[in-house]
């Protein structure tokens, strides 16, 4: 009987033991975070009546121990036309080291304690009767924009969304 109690109370502590380091290794995934707080005011990158090109940068940090990976990231834009009409925006995500003017984001290794950001690229284009881009942009309310981003830590793979503010002040900044 003490033989099959000491094998219960061994196989107890084998399942915590594991349990524990699997927790450990998911809590690394979570090391990997945005400071979309510190992100940067949008800063125009070009302009011409046709189209206006403006960027924020939204830092991040690797605080684990552990190399990272970001495999896929790129932003939804909450601007039904029902909200306003007058401007096409796209976006698209980069990391500075592999920027790219198309919609694909290059896979990136995260080295531990990394601190650094990915940009936000926006591309805001007249439509529906606005003759110019600096009039569409004049005319935007606040805009919110969700950045995903899939990462892969130590575990399965996971995702993160950030909503982040465009304020009209800021945009109407852009092109005063």
């Amino acid at each position: 009987m003490i033989i099959i109690g000491a094998i219960l109370v061994l196989a107890v502590l084998v399942i915590l033991f594991t349990l524990r380091l699997i927790s450990n290794h998911a809590a690394a995934d979570k090391e990997l975070v945005f400071f979309k707080e510190k992100r940067t005011r949008a800063k125009l990158v070009s302009t011409s009546a046709e189209k206006i090109v403006f960027s924020i940068d939204v830092p991040y940090a690797n605080q684990g121990g552990n190399e990272a990976i970001f495999l896929d990231a790129f932003v939804r834009i909450y601007l039904p036309d029902e909200q306003y009409n007058g401007v096409l925006l796209r976006g698209r995500v980069n990391h500075p080291k592999a920027p790219r003017t198309d919609d694909y984001f290059e896979a990136r290794l995260v080295p531990p304690h990394e601190e650094d950001h990915l940009t936000i690229t926006f591309e805001a284009t007249p439509r529906n009767g606005k003759k110019t881009a600096k009039e569409a942009l004049l005319g935007m309310p606040d805009v919110e924009v969700a950045m995903y981003v899939e990462r892969r830590g130590r575990m399965a793979l996971f995702h993160n969304k950030e909503n982040i503010l465009l304020t009209k002040e800021e945009l109407q900044d852009l092109v005063k």
